[in-house]
């Protein structure tokens, strides 16, 4: 992985630290992404407009990945908001950014997409994932996937499988508007407006349909407004940085390995601002993934 992309995917791990902070400061529910990602939409609206007419003459496979994307991140951003009902976030949102790496790993190997990576890139990916996984426990003795199970697991499964899918997708799409000879810093956040407005409207019949999320929905009023807001600026831009990121790798599951940063980053956060309490497990679990990322970077 090249420094140009390792920088933007470091600073978008900042950003998306920020986004998932706030989002947590309020009850997690599909009407505050709903909110966040058409803020984003908004947000890069002027760029669609000056790009447009490169998006019309692309092959429609273009189309295919474009929609396979926005679903994806519905089922992503579905799968959180409820997983994080069922569960402590905690456990839920280290487990639902963990499988993707082995999930992506596993897939582009298979189909042989991107620049085949060796043995050591792919055990630093499960390096990574595991130490997302020992992370949440209090301690080496708690270690036990027992409470993984009803609601909580499937909403986990369905936000791992919503990330790899949008991942995956948005990284052969880029490479259509390159093979089109149309790639550009404004087509590609043009493509990111594509992105976010199609999220929101998948999103709408989920908060439409959804009497506890139309309550939630009437509960952004007023300073309330504002958090889903600044969390659409911040995931917005740390999603168009990842973007641009995919445009210097040779396999995309570098940077679905590197973007784990996050993880001991909003561990740090959360000791260091909200005062929780560190464990054995949690330090361990920062330890690996560090060691981890670094593999992958060091061996491409």
């Amino acid at each position: 992985m090249s420094i140009t992309a390792a920088v933007l995917i470091f600073i978008s791990v900042f950003m998306h630290v920020a986004w998932n902070m706030l989002s947590k400061t309020t009850t997690p529910s599909t009407a505050f992404y709903l909110i966040m990602n058409f803020i984003g939409g908004i947000i890069w609206l002027p760029f669609f407009l000056m790009s447009w007419s490169a998006f019309a003459g692309l092959a429609a496979v273009f189309y295919w990945l474009f929609a396979g994307s926005v679903a994806a991140e519905v089922l992503y951003m579905y799968g959180l908001a409820h997983g994080y009902k069922h569960g402590d976030i905690s456990l839920i949102y280290p487990l639902v950014r963990a499988l993707p790496v082995v999930m992506l790993a596993a897939i582009t190997l298979l189909a042989g997409i991107g620049k085949p990576f060796g043995i050591p890139a792919l055990c630093g990916m499960v390096i990574i994932a595991a130490g997302c996984v020992i992370m949440p426990f209090r301690s080496f003795r708690h270690i036990s996937f027992k409470g993984l199970n009803g609601p909580a697991l499937f909403f986990i499964v369905l936000g791992a499988v919503g990330t790899t899918g949008y991942t995956l997708c948005d990284s052969q799409a880029l490479s259509q508007i390159a093979a089109g000879g149309r790639v550009s810093n404004v087509c590609t956040l043009g493509y990111l407006f594509l992105i976010q407005m199609g999220l929101a409207l998948g999103e709408v019949p989920l908060v439409v349909f959804d009497p506890a999320e139309r309550v939630a929905m009437r509960e952004f009023r007023g300073k309330a407004f504002l958090f889903p807001v600044a969390a659409g600026i911040c995931c917005s831009g740390a999603y168009a940085l990842v973007l641009f990121a995919m445009q210097h790798v040779t396999n995309v599951s570098f940077i679905q390995a590197f973007r784990q940063l996050s993880l001991p980053l909003g561990f740090l956060a959360g000791v260091i601002f909200l005062h929780e309490k560190n464990s054995g497990t949690k330090t361990a679990g920062l330890i690996l993934i560090l060691a981890g990322l670094l593999i992958v970077s060091f061996f491409k």
